[in-house]
C-alpha cells in the first residue's frame, strides 16, 4: 500500500445533506478524490451510526489506500453522530477506546494528517427535544437557566438570592444528575482529544460550539479547554469558534491552505460589512458578534486577514474579498415560542450596498449572507439572480442557519475554487463541483429555507416540495447558466427543517 496523492478520507458528523453530501463536493471542486462511508453506516435523527460497521469500515480502507489526510467527525466515532452525543449512554471507558484508534490510523510515520472536530456539547434554549433527551421537552429552558446562573456564579457574578434553589425545585435531581454527567462525560472526552493533540496524532482540531448563548456550562467548558490547549502550546493547532454542521467543510479547506502555503502561495483577505456595522451585529444562537465569528473562522482556516489588498502587490498573495451581508439586527426565519419575530426586516438599503461591494470589486469575492439565520435574504438573492454579471464574480456563496454555518462553508468553497485555479487542477470536473456547490446553497439557502419551507405543513409530502420548489431551481440554473440535469428533492430526516436537492450524477 502506498500514499495516494490528493485523496481525503471523510468521515462526517452524520448522514444529513449539509454534513455528508457538501464536504464531498467541496472537496471535488478543489479536484481531490474522496473516500466516505457508505451513507448508511452514518448516525442521523433516528439512530446513532452502526458503530461496528464503521470502524471495519474504516480498517478496511486503511488497508487499501493511504489517504494525504483524514477529516474526522469525532461525534461520529466517539457516540455515533451529533445528535447521539447529547442522548447516548455510552460510558468514558468505552468512548477512550474508540478514540484510541486513530494512533492506529495516523499511519506508518505520521503519514497521514488527521484534521478532527469535536464538540462541545450544546444547551438550547427551549422546549424542542427532537435532538435532544426527552426531558427537554418538559424541563429544556429551566436547564438553559440553571446553566447560566452556575456559569454566573462560578464568575462571582450576582445573581437574585435564591434563583439557584428555584431552578433546583423544578428540575428533578435524577434530571439534573444526568445532565451534569452526560456533560462532564463528553468534557472528559474532549480533554483526552487535546491530548492527542499535544502527542502528534490529531494535527488540526477544532473544538465547535453548537447553539449557545453567552453564559452557560458549556462556556465554561469552552474557557477550560482553551485554557488548556494553550498552556499546552497547541494555540496553532487547537481552535474553538461556534459551529458544527460546516466545520469539516473548514478544516478541508484549511489542509487546501496549508498545501497552498507549501507552494509559496498565501492567501489574503479583506473582509467588507454591508452595512460598516453589521460586524458588532449580535449573532443569534452564538453568543457572539457577527465579526469575532468572521474572525475566528478566517483564523482557524489559515487566511490572513488584512485592512487593504491595494498594498503587497506580490504574485504568491491569492487574495480574496469576503463580503458580509448583514444588518444590525440579525433577523431569523424560524420563528421560536417566546422569541421575537424577525421573519421579515427591511434590508433593501443594505442589499444595495452589498451589490456596489461587489460590482467593485476587483478580486474574486466570497459572499456570506448573514442578514437572517435559518435562510438567505430573499431580496438579496433576487437581485443577484436578476444579474447573472454580478453571479459571475462570485467565488461561493452561503446563508443558511447559523452565522458560523453560513461562514464555514462559505470560505470552504471559496479556497477549493482557487486551489483548482492555483494549482492548475481546474477540469471540466471541478467546475462542475463548483456548480453544483453553488446551485445547492442557492437552492438550500434561499429558494428552500427563505420562501419554500414557511408554505409546508410539518408533514408535507416530496410531492408537494417539488412543486413549490421547481420554479425557483429552474431559475437559479439559467441565471448561473448551469444545467444541472435531472433533480430529486427530499426530505432526509422525514421534517421540514432539512431539505435535500440531489443531482442524477451523484
Amino acid at each position: 500500500m502506498t500514499q495516494t496523492t490528493n485523496t481525503a478520507l471523510i468521515i462526517p458528523l452524520d448522514d444529513r445533506p449539509v454534513t455528508y453530501v457538501f464536504p464531498a463536493m467541496i472537496a471535488e471542486t478543489a479536484g481531490i478524490e474522496v473516500v466516505s462511508p457508505p451513507r448508511s453506516l452514518m448516525g442521523s435523527i433516528f439512530h446513532p451510526a452502526q458503530m461496528d460497521s464503521l470502524f471495519a469500515w474504516i480498517t478496511s480502507t486503511l488497508e487499501k489506500v493511504r489517504p494525504q489526510v483524514m477529516m474526522v467527525g469525532l461525534d461520529s466515532l466517539l457516540y455515533g453522530g451529533l445528535i447521539t452525543s447529547r442522548r447516548c449512554d455510552d460510558s468514558m471507558k468505552a468512548i477512550s477506546k474508540r478514540l484510541a484508534n486513530l494512533k492506529k490510523w495516523k499511519g506508518p510515520g505520521g503519514s497521514t494528517k488527521i484534521y478532527a472536530q469535536t464538540s462541545i456539547m450544546r444547551i438550547s434554549d427551549n422546549y424542542d427535544n427532537s435532538e435532544e433527551k426527552t426531558y427537554w421537552a418538559r424541563y429544556g429552558r429551566e436547564l438553559f437557566a440553571w446553566s447560566t446562573v452556575m456559569y454566573r456564579m462560578s464568575k462571582g457574578i450576582k445573581v437574585n438570592p435564591g434563583i439557584l434553589e428555584s431552578y433546583e425545585t423544578r428540575i428533578p435531581q435524577e434530571i439534573r444528575d444526568d445532565y451534569l454527567d452526560t456533560r462532564f462525560r463528553n468534557f472528559q472526552i474532549n480533554q483526552e482529544v487535546l491530548d492527542l493533540v499535544g502527542a502528534g496524532v490529531i494535527d488540526r482540531l477544532v473544538l465547535s460550539i453548537d447553539d449557545s448563548g453567552a453564559q452557560g456550562l458549556n462556556v465554561l467548558e469552552k474557557e477550560k479547554l482553551v485554557a488548556k490547549a494553550n498552556s499546552m502550546g497547541l494555540g496553532d493547532r487547537v481552535f474553538c469558534y461556534p459551529g458544527a454542521d460546516e466545520v469539516l467543510c473548514s478544516l478541508f479547506a484549511a489542509w487546501l491552505v496549508r498545501m497552498l502555503n507549501e507552494l509559496g502561495l498565501k492567501l489574503r483577505a479583506q473582509v467588507s460589512y454591508s452595512p460598516g456595522s453589521g460586524v458588532n451585529c449580535p449573532s443569534r444562537y452564538e453568543g457572539q458578534t457577527i465579526g469575532e465569528t468572521i474572525s475566528a473562522q478566517l483564523e482557524a482556516i489559515g487566511i490572513q486577514q488584512v485592512e487593504s489588498l491595494q498594498t503587497g502587490n506580490n504574485p504568491n498573495n491569492i487574495d480574496i474579498a469576503v463580503l458580509v451581508h448583514g444588518g444590525d439586527v440579525q433577523g431569523d426565519h424560524i420563528l421560536l415560542p417566546g422569541t421575537p419575530d424577525l421573519r421579515q426586516l427591511e434590508t433593501g438599503a443594505q442589499v444595495e450596498q452589498t451589490l456596489k461591494l461587489l460590482s467593485e470589486s476587483t478580486t474574486p469575492v466570497i459572499l456570506c449572507d448573514v442578514a437572517y439565520a435559518n435562510g438567505a435574504d430573499p431580496f438579496l438573492v433576487e437581485e443577484l439572480l436578476n444579474r447573472p454579471d454580478l453571479m459571475s464574480r462570485i467565488i461561493s456563496y452561503a446563508g443558511w442557519n447559523t452565522t458560523g454555518n453560513t461562514v464555514g462553508s462559505a470560505l470552504a468553497t471559496g479556497v477549493s475554487r482557487l486551489y483548482s485555479v492555483r494549482t492548475n487542477g481546474r477540469s471540466e470536473h471541478t467546475d462542475r463541483a463548483f456548480q453544483k456547490c453553488l446551485f445547492t446553497r442557492l437552492a438550500d439557502d434561499w429558494a428552500y429555507q427563505s420562501l419554500v419551507r414557511s408554505q409546508l405543513d410539518s408533514d408535507a409530502s416530496i410531492d408537494k416540495l417539488a412543486q413549490l420548489i421547481s420554479p425557483f431551481l429552474g431559475r437559479i440554473g439559467q441565471s448561473m447558466r448551469f444545467e444541472p440535469g435531472n433533480l430529486r428533492v427530499s426530505f432526509p430526516w422525514k421534517r421540514t427543517f432539512e431539505f435535500e436537492v440531489c443531482f442524477e450524477d451523484r
